[in-house]
């Protein structure tokens, strides 16, 4: 995946206002099937209803018309700094392209928690010519 308005290890402040943090542009044909959020700077705390943090692809980069949701985290009270929650999904396909959009719905309590968000890819052996979004150039 490549940069396009998210940063690659960009630290999401789960204890601030909901976000939006960007998104990630799909640069080779894969399937995402898992994600991750690893605590680095501040531990998940002081929440009543806990930070959820998700994972949505878009078929259009910056463009919310037809997203999905692939996935969402429940970061618990106390995860540790250093601990990462994550989930198993039903993988999904990713062409070049689309991209993944990264946000959290902060918590209700005095929440904190700062952390980093990831997925895990395996790569999909779909080839360019029957990506409808990819032209080859002369």
């Amino acid at each position: 995946m490549a940069l396009n308005a998210a940063e690659v290890l960009k630290e999401m402040d789960i204890g601030a206002s909901s976000a939006d943090h960007g998104e990630l542009v799909c640069v080779r044909p894969c399937k995402v099937v898992e994600l991750q959020f690893t605590l680095t700077g501040e531990v998940a705390g002081g929440t009543s209803v806990a930070p959820i943090v998700y994972f949505k692809k878009r078929p259009t980069p910056l463009s919310a018309t037809n997203e999905s949701t692939v996935g969402a985290l429940t970061i618990p009270d106390a995860t540790a700094i250093g601990k990462t929650v994550y989930k198993p999904v039903t993988p999904v396909a990713f062409a070049v392209g689309d991209s993944m959009e990264l946000s959290h719905v902060i918590g209700t309590g005095t929440p904190t928690g700062m952390g980093v968000y990831s997925f895990i890819c395996e790569e999909d052996p779909e080839v360019p010519g029957n990506n409808s979004d990819m032209i080859l150039s002369v």
